[in-house]
């Protein structure tokens, strides 16, 4: 029988399905196979490869949008991609590398923001200085927080890590039950 026909383009890269692109894939890869070295499969071949690669890159992209703020259907897209491609394991180190990546995000973002607040807020602060704050390293940006600020800075930065922790135990626990 003929493949189905494809599925309409999303509205926006949050409305990709993730599990049933990773099962289209394999469709193709099975069906690839099935071809073995005609001409037409070698015509294919590439354009299989590119949409496995840029699938692998969606699923990396949800991974590093729920590190930070846990989304539970977020994450299912992506354990489901990552269970029908077989990359369980590739999911775990990378729910690992998000986790660090968005621990040292957000602590600079707080700081950052804090940093603006205390130098006069955005009005105050020129576009040039506001790239050095983004481009500067965390030890150079922290030696611009002025003292009066240094409590809060601190509070939000709990409350952040706080917030990347739990979404990295919510995912985690979604991960161990979709495994059993």
């Amino acid at each position: 029988p003929p493949p189905p026909p494809p599925p309409a383009p999303p509205a926006s890269p949050d409305a990709v399905d993730l599990q049933r692109c990773a099962e289209l894939l394999r469709s193709c890869e099975r069906r690839l196979s099935q071809l073995g070295r005609l001409r037409q499969a070698k015509r294919v071949e590439g354009r299989v490869a590119v949409a496995a690669d840029a699938l692998q890159d969606a699923m990396h992209l949800q991974l590093r949008r729920v590190s930070a703020s846990y989304d539970a259907g977020r994450y299912a897209a992506a354990v489901g991609c990552a269970l029908t491609l077989d990359r369980v394991d590739e999911l775990v180190n990378r729910v690992h590398m998000n986790f660090a990546e968005a621990i040292k995000l957000c602590t600079k973002d707080v700081l950052h923001s804090h940093v603006v607040l205390s130098l006069g807020g955005d009005g105050a602060v020129s576009g040039p200085q506001l790239r050095a704050l983004e481009l500067g390293k965390y030890k150079d940006v922290c030696g611009q927080l002025r003292e009066d600020y240094f409590d809060s800075c601190l509070a939000h930065n709990f409350s952040a890590l706080l917030r990347v922790l739990h979404a990295h135990h919510r995912m985690l626990r979604h991960l161990v039950a979709a495994e059993a």
